[in-house]
């Protein structure tokens, strides 16, 4: 059952009914807020392998987007399934999709820390156990999921671009060195790259794939995305830039 509220963009002209139906959530994780028109535009980052990846890796397809971690043992793993079945249905349909999953974890600028395993003790850099969490998402889903990453610098601007929340806390079980607290929204990035819907990650395959397939038959607004994102800002950060 979903849980929480599933936002469109303006930009799509759908019944005023259907909107107020996806956007009421029968109990409240947590409001989705901002308005899908006052998100997204970053595609700076690289995958799993160092290959980079810009705007047309997203550009002509439908894309489930998703931030988490690797490592993650809780709302990742629930996520992950949901974006590859998704993409995989849309793509049997006729539907160019992908899915893609942005590992947020960034390791500390310190000296490599030891790591024991079968009682054998090596100096890995920090985030060897990050690599070998990413090449697992891919292989346990079947290559279904692109994983991608970046540097510092460039997952600040993603999360700030898609108003990801995260904080670093100590670590739950089942993982080691730290955990990271997560918004854990699903981004529906329309074919032109901009984001079509958001949701909570119980939005669930069926939903995200019923919802493209009405999105990608239905007329399209102009809209200025750069003054939404003023608007953001104002309200935000009370600027009148």
């Amino acid at each position: 059952m979903r849980h929480s509220a599933i936002r469109i963009s303006e930009s799509y002209i759908v019944p005023e009914s259907q909107r107020s139906a996806l956007e009421k959530s029968d109990i409240v994780y947590g409001a989705a807020q901002v308005a899908p028109d006052e998100m997204g535009g970053y595609f700076d980052f690289t995958d799993w392998r160092g290959r980079k990846i810009d705007q047309s890796y997203f550009l002509g397809r439908w894309t489930m987007l998703y931030f988490g971690y690797s490592r993650c043992m809780g709302s990742c793993r629930a996520a992950a399934p949901v974006l590859a079945q998704a993409a995989s249905e849309l793509r049997a349909a006729g539907f160019p999709a992908r899915a893609a999953f942005v590992d947020i974890e960034t390791h500390p600028v310190t000296a490599p820390q030891p790591i024991k395993r079968t009682g054998e003790e090596h100096r890995h850099s920090y985030n060897w156990s990050m690599r070998m969490a990413q090449s697992d998402l891919f292989d346990r889903h079947s290559g279904q999921i692109d994983v991608l990453t970046g540097n510092r610098v460039q997952l600040a601007q993603a999360t700030m671009a898609y108003h990801v929340l995260r904080e670093h806390t100590t670590a739950r079980p089942g993982e080691e060195a730290m955990s990271i607290n997560h918004s854990s929204m699903i981004y529906l990035l329309g074919r032109d790259t901009f984001v079509a819907a958001y949701g909570y990650h119980d939005i669930g395959a069926r939903a995200l794939v019923s919802l493209v397939r009405e999105l990608d038959r239905v007329e399209r607004a102009a809209i200025d995305f750069a003054a939404a994102k003023r608007r953001y800002l104002r309200g935000a950060c009370g600027s009148a830039a």
